[in-house]
């Protein structure tokens, strides 16, 4: 199939300007205001009533969002849709993809790049929010590391330009990472699902996640823990923790049941 070019005029640049200030997408209708400090979780003494504080707060702005990806991904597929009919995609519609595209680190020459298509279509999807929850507690300490408090990051996500974040206190010789500095507690999911949607080692996550999506089924936190190796050098050890915090706090990640439900 010839490969049909992506818009290219002055339009198009202004276009991307609109989409950028707009947004980029309908998931700005999610919005929520920003969690700029957390709670002081080590005042809490029950450890059941400190954990449903600490997922009552953080799954809110864990599915909203996801619910800006999952926009993303439905706009995405409409476009596909209309390609795959052979309609032609208006200005709008062919600037918001490059951005999409930029956004989630693809190179794509044409609209019907395939290969493009192939890794947006891994890329653009929501992580299950019990996965996020049990990475997010695991990584903070429950919302009482020196990093969660100091600098909103609730999974330990690093940076690497001197100054950009917080110098570990143990960090090794020659290491020259630095715990990244979120403005806010939704900052630092967003940055967490960017994460997992675009860094190369989370390739198997998403492999598995399509993989389970083309089978018809719905991707869920335990299945896809399982491609976490890479997210800690205790690979498998990090895995099994995961797998475990999330089997233990099921239900209470849901926010279905509250403690006195859990206790009895």
């Amino acid at each position: 199939m010839k490969s049909v070019p992506l818009f290219r005029s002055k339009g198009a640049a202004t276009i991307l300007m609109m989409l950028l200030l707009a947004g980029c997408s309908q998931g700005e209708a999610y919005f929520r205001p920003a969690v700029q400090q957390l709670p002081d979780f080590a005042a809490y003494k029950d450890v059941k009533e400190k954990k449903k504080a600490f997922f009552d707060l953080m799954r809110p702005i864990i599915e909203d969002e996801n619910r800006k990806v999952t926009a993303q991904r439905e706009r995405m597929m409409s476009i596909r849709g209309k390609l795959d009919r052979g309609d032609t995609l208006s200005e709008s519609e062919q600037a918001w993809l490059m951005l999409l595209a930029s956004e989630y680190n693809v190179e794509m020459n044409a609209i019907d790049d395939q290969q493009a298509w192939m890794l947006l279509g891994r890329r653009v999807d929501r992580v299950p929010f019990r996965l996020a929850l049990a990475q997010a507690a695991n990584e903070s300490n429950w919302g009482t590391s020196r990093f969660a408090r100091e600098g909103m990051n609730l999974f330990g996500q690093w940076c690497f330009t001197p100054g950009c974040g917080i110098v570990p206190a143990k960090r090794p010789a020659g290491m020259r990472h630095e715990v990244a500095i979120y403005t806010s507690v939704n900052e630092s999911v967003a940055a967490y699902i960017r994460s997992i949607n675009r860094v190369y080692m989370y390739m198997p996550l998403r492999v598995l996640r399509h993989s389970i999506r083309k089978g018809g089924n719905r991707p869920t936190a335990v299945e896809l823990a399982r491609e976490l190796s890479g997210y800690s050098e205790r690979g498998e050890a990090y895995v099994k923790e995961i797998q475990a915090m999330i089997r233990t706090n099921y239900d209470l990640m849901s926010g279905e049941f509250t403690v006195t439900q859990q206790g009895s």
